[in-house]
């Protein structure tokens, strides 16, 4: 009789027979001794998850002799791992390609051919490579500034409308009421217009402005609680202005067509609920008849229409800054005053130099690289986004209507 083996020699032929599966099950199955892994955890370098980064976001462009700046935001997908430059590429074909690579923006694209349009986009780049193009922006180099002739401005007579302009629109001021010509204001038309009964000479009109030289009082200041806004101000510029109402005996030139009636007065007002960052609205608001913002002078500003709906700009007498009383004896302007701000710099974007009802920001006639902007360079409300400032703002120019065309976010209710 054969004896029954112990427990513990019955474990060991066991494992005697099991071992071949053993070895097999841990090569993989295959008796190969390389694998890669699946786990989610990826590979004791934890790189094997990471991709190529996002694409940015190409917000502003900008154009000078023989160059462009690219103005964008990081991706915010950026593959997992630290995204260490980024690529700008301007292209007007295969063979007039051009790639700068930047650790951040904005970006400065050179070597251009002035007068040609060229595709503008932006790449992420991290430890995998570049990323996924920005959305293009097309633009077109330029050796000389775009300027106004200031001798012949186009009358905004007709350039008033009360529906929301088209987001193709140029130059026009959209207003909430329809012109009036029973409203008060000159009827005189002066030498300054010219002959062709569409243009005006800012020039001609100089000589006529409401002379004397009153001094003023004048106060400005803003605070922001929460996001919002306030400005205190008292109506009355830092600046000199003329002296009003207008006479003949203290403005002979002026008088022949203007007689503004009104006088000066400094008034403590305070706006408030701006908000710092404002909501640009997709369907632009209309211009009340009034103030629409405030300069940094201290002194508000209208819209670019006269009582009977006109080309303020062009029809009313002010004093040499710009400026003169409505009823209601408020000092304003309707276009950016020619005093009490800081200048332009050259190649520099201009400064801010007030606000608007609804929050954003207003600036001088300067964009990117010291640009000096026309309506082109603008949309339907006068306003745009650019490298320097980001946020929506308002700019001023030369063309009617001057300074805002309409509302592109949603004004405070109360801006007297």
């Amino acid at each position: 009789m054969t004896p029954t083996p112990s427990r513990a020699v019955q474990l060991l032929q066991s494992l005697l027979h099991l071992g071949p599966l053993l070895v097999l099950a841990a090569c993989g199955g295959n008796g190969s001794s390389s694998s890669s892994s699946t786990s989610s955890s990826g590979s004791s370098s934890g790189d094997s998850t990471a991709t190529v980064p996002g694409a940015p976001t190409l917000y502003a462009t900008s154009v000078a002799d023989r160059k462009a700046t690219l103005g964008f935001t990081s991706p915010t997908d950026t593959g997992g791992a630290t995204v260490s430059s980024f690529e700008a590429t301007c292209a007007a074909s295969s063979s007039d390609t051009h790639t700068v690579t930047g650790s951040a923006s904005p970006i400065t694209v050179d070597g251009l051919t002035n007068a040609t349009s060229y595709d503008c986009t932006v790449k992420a780049v991290n430890s995998l490579g570049s990323g996924d193009a920005s959305v293009s922006k097309s633009l077109a180099p330029t050796a000389t500034p775009d300027t106004t002739d200031t001798t012949k401005l186009p009358l905004g007579d007709n350039l008033m409308v009360t529906a929301a302009p088209a987001s193709t629109a140029r130059g026009y001021l959209y207003s909430c009421s329809t012109p009036d010509s029973s409203q008060p204001g000159t009827t005189n038309k002066g030498p300054w217009f010219n002959s062709d009964g569409t243009t005006w000479n800012l020039g001609t009109k100089l000589p006529y402005a409401v002379e004397g030289a009153e001094s003023w009082a004048s106060s400005f200041a803003t605070s922001i609680v929460s996001s919002l806004r306030s400005i205190t101000f008292n109506g009355v510029p830092s600046h000199g202005t003329g002296q009003f109402p207008i006479t003949s005996a203290t403005s002979p030139m002026a008088s022949q067509y203007d007689t503004n009636g009104n006088k000066i007065v400094a008034a403590s007002t305070t706006w408030t609920g701006l908000k710092t960052s404002p909501t640009v609205n997709s369907t632009p608001t209309c211009l009340g008849k009034g103030a629409i913002g405030v300069f940094l002078t201290g002194a508000r500003l209208f819209a670019a229409m006269d009582a009977k709906g006109r080309d303020a700009r062009a029809w009313e007498v002010t004093d040499a800054c710009e400026g003169h009383p409505a009823p209601g004896n408020n000092y304003h302007y309707h276009s950016m005053p020619t005093c009490g701000l800081a200048a332009d710099t050259a190649s520099q974007h201009s400064a801010l130099i007030g606000y608007v009802a609804d929050g954003f920001g207003l600036y001088g006639k300067q964009g990117d690289n010291g640009k000096i902007l026309t309506n082109a360079d603008l949309d339907e409300c006068h306003g745009h986004t650019d490298i320097a400032v980001p946020q929506y703002h308002y700019h001023a120019t030369e063309q009617f209507p001057y300074t805002v065309g309409c509302y592109r976010g949603t004004p405070i209710t109360s801006h007297n």
